[in-house]
């Protein structure tokens, strides 16, 4: 039977365009894994605001005798790791004529420069790259305990150590194996080690085949010699944004994934949609989110610059009047790239 195929007029512009370029745009959006969702923790936020308070730790038990009253330690407030739901959008115009002469195959939701694909596609980039930035950043940046989210000495709640989670050197067997060591010095807030252990080497782009070479590799990497590579099969992520315009870092990191750390947190999911403009026979498409990237704490989190750089440790002190005393000995293993 013959098929009638419906006439675009101007009061179906809307209903016929949108549901094409809205198709389009979302699997644009989808047409790859998101990289940053091996690396961060996705959630929900329930508000505008979303706060992770830090509270202290107990230092351990101490021995007691029969009859005597229970050991008392106390709990304190710290920081508050604290993110803000922001909002991204983009849109482009499709005019009548355009539509009309399908010049430029927008019925496809193709388009002339900005267009529905390119839109899913600007999304999936913006979301790779604010996330990326939360690590490139993480060298410089302040964080919510007044340090960088690599920095040799994180200070704790309830204890005069401070802890380092940050690495010196370019990729390599030794620097990743001084990594892995210092991460599993890592320490809660009352100076405890918590036995954190790395299950993934995230990194960036020109150091795929280095990484795979040293996991890999049956014997060591990067020597003559016939010793058994020891380095532990870490999952690899290979991060396409993790990537220094400059070109003066080439990071990397290792991670516990098992720990919450990273956290990418939605408010809004993606809209599209398209209104008409003002005074005119053309539309607007557009689409809309809200979401905030960032990090609630820094453990399971060991990083590098991947450069040369000399990393200078602080000196622990020594208070008397802290509560888990008992627990704190100077680290002499802050810098694992010494």
């Amino acid at each position: 039977m013959p098929t009638t195929s419906t006439v675009m007029t101007r009061d179906n512009f809307a209903e016929l365009l949108t549901p094409i370029h809205k198709k389009v745009f979302f699997d644009s959006y989808n047409e790859r894994p998101m990289q940053y969702k091996r690396i961060f923790k996705v959630e929900k936020m329930n508000a505008k605001s979303q706060s992770y308070p830090h509270l202290g730790a107990f230092g351990l038990w101490q021995e007691n005798q029969e009859g005597n009253e229970f050991n008392q330690d106390r709990f304190d407030q710290g920081q508050v790791a604290s993110f803000e739901a922001r909002r991204f959008d983009k849109s482009y115009d499709l005019t009548w004529e355009l539509v009309q002469d399908d010049l430029y195959n927008v019925m496809k939701g193709i388009g002339k420069g900005g267009s529905a694909k390119g839109l899913g596609r600007s999304l999936r980039a913006t979301e790779e790259t604010d996330t990326a930035n939360v690590l490139l950043n993480g060298f410089t940046n302040v964080g919510y305990d007044g340090k960088a989210l690599f920095a040799t000495d994180h200070p704790l709640i309830n204890s005069t150590r401070v802890v380092s989670n940050l690495i010196e050197g370019a990729l390599s067997d030794e620097s990743l194996k001084a990594a892995l060591k210092l991460m599993r010095t890592q320490k809660d807030e009352a100076g405890i080690p918590i036995a954190t252990r790395a299950t993934q080497l995230v990194i960036c782009p020109e150091l795929e085949f280095a990484a795979k070479a040293i996991v890999h590799s049956i014997l060591q990497s990067g020597t003559n010699n016939n010793d058994v590579n020891t380095v532990p099969n870490l999952d690899i992520v290979v991060w396409d944004y993790l990537d220094d315009p400059t070109g003066a870092m080439k990071p990397w990191f290792i991670q516990d994934t098992t720990i919450d750390n990273l956290l990418f947190l939605r408010r809004e999911e993606p809209i599209f949609g398209s209104k008409q403009l003002e005074r005119k026979m053309d539309y607007n498409m557009y689409g809309y989110t809200r979401f905030d990237t960032g990090y609630c704490d820094w453990r399971g989190l060991v990083g590098s610059k991947g450069i040369n750089a000399p990393i200078v440790v602080p000196s622990n002190t020594t208070n008397t009047d802290d509560t888990n005393t008992t627990n704190d000995t100077t680290d002499t293993e802050n810098n694992g790239g010494n």
